[in-house]
């Protein structure tokens, strides 16, 4: 073979091995990765494993991970450490990854999205689904994740006056405590990484 024509072929495989690397990393996926399990429902488990893992870390801005955490520091790290899919540091990228579902649809692992404001748009915090309803809604399902709040009577687990990793509850049996609708009333949309 003529050199040109194996610098012709060798720069074409490197070209499309770097087309195909270039995705974005915050896709959902299907496939393991580097020892991550390829059962969606045994990768799912691994995530909330490893997030209660962290329950009672403290809060901080910007985070110092894997001690301290901020909502997105900590929703990142756990799914590059679980999934090997190293999301965003920044909250508010999480309204563009992954992909959209209805909460419906949703699945413990899945990212719940909130905003600064009831009925807002600007995204302010990120969380991971814990645990669905006992009926299937958003009101009285868990999440997990990094509050800088405490967020009082709405914990389950975690120390309810202090901010950091806690397990809290969405709109506390409707109770109207400001610490249970805080989130329920901010919530946007759910984002599905693990298909």
């Amino acid at each position: 073979m003529k050199l040109s024509k194996m610098v012709w072929v060798s720069c074409s495989l490197v070209l499309s091995v770097f087309m195909s690397c270039a995705s974005s990393p915050a896709k959902t996926t299907t496939a393991a990765k580097g020892g991550v399990p390829e059962n969606t429902t045994v990768l799912r488990q691994s995530i909330i494993d490893e997030a209660e893992k962290h329950i009672g870390k403290p809060y901080s801005s910007p985070p110092n991970v894997p001690s301290t955490f901020d909502c997105s520091g900590f929703v990142n790290h756990i799914f590059t450490k679980t999934a090997n899919m190293p999301l965003s540091p920044s909250t508010k990228a999480y309204l563009n990854l992954g992909r959209e579902i209805d909460f419906k649809e949703a699945k413990p692992g899945d990212v719940l999205v909130f905003a600064s404001q009831p009925g807002g748009s600007n995204v302010d915090h990120i969380a991971i689904l814990h645990k669905k309803s006992a009926n299937g809604e958003l009101r009285g399902s868990h999440l997990i994740h990094a509050v800088s709040i405490p967020i009082q009577s709405a914990t389950i687990k975690g120390d309810p006056n202090t901010a950091g990793v806690v397990i809290g509850e969405l709109g506390k049996r409707g109770d109207g405590k400001w610490q249970n609708e805080y989130f329920l009333s901010r919530y946007i949309c759910t984002r599905r990484f693990i298909d």
